[in-house]
């Protein structure tokens, strides 16, 4: 594999949770996408630090980062006491599903598709879309900051990226 091949920090973001994302959403994959934007909240968080991208025991500092560093101010009174995390990112990725405390929504569902983040019966109901338009965002902010260079580009190995993907 050729260096021309490789992408940057900035192109990953962009293609893959940015576009890639998108896809998931308006083909109706919204679990998925959920997994992918939980996911990639920490990941965007951990360009908001100093340590290296795979830095051990980092995972809810840099969720929280980004949640209150990159999302709108909306979702940082949700991740208290990290439950955004532990309710969204943490099972997500761990055990595929949320927690009961929460109630993932696309916009086409009639009793919840427009609530998003409100509280009904001690769940927050996230919707999709509305999560994905604000991922998007966080994302834009992020690459935002490193044109400026107020954040770091750190190196992400996307060499496998090309496996699959050219």
């Amino acid at each position: 594999m050729n260096n021309e091949n490789i992408l940057s920090a900035k192109e990953f973001i962009q293609e893959v949770f940015i576009e890639e994302t998108a896809r998931l959403v308006d083909a109706g994959f919204y679990h998925f996408a959920f997994v992918i934007m939980a996911q990639g909240l920490e990941t965007l968080g951990s360009f908001l630090d100093s340590k290296p991208l795979k830095a051990r025991e980092q995972s809810k500092l840099r969720f929280s980062h980004a949640i209150n560093r990159l999302m709108p101010k909306e979702y940082s009174q949700f991740n208290n006491n990290h439950r955004l995390y532990d309710q969204l990112r943490a099972s997500l990725a761990h055990t595929f599903t949320t927690s009961r405390s929460l109630l993932l929504s696309s916009k086409d569902n009639p009793e919840f598709g427009k609530k998003h983040l409100q509280e009904i019966d001690e769940k927050l109901i996230l919707v999709a879309e509305f999560f994905y338009n604000d991922f998007k965002k966080a994302c834009i902010r992020l690459l935002d900051g490193m044109d400026k260079g107020i954040i770091s580009d750190k190196k992400i190995n996307t060499d496998f990226y090309f496996t699959f993907n050219k």
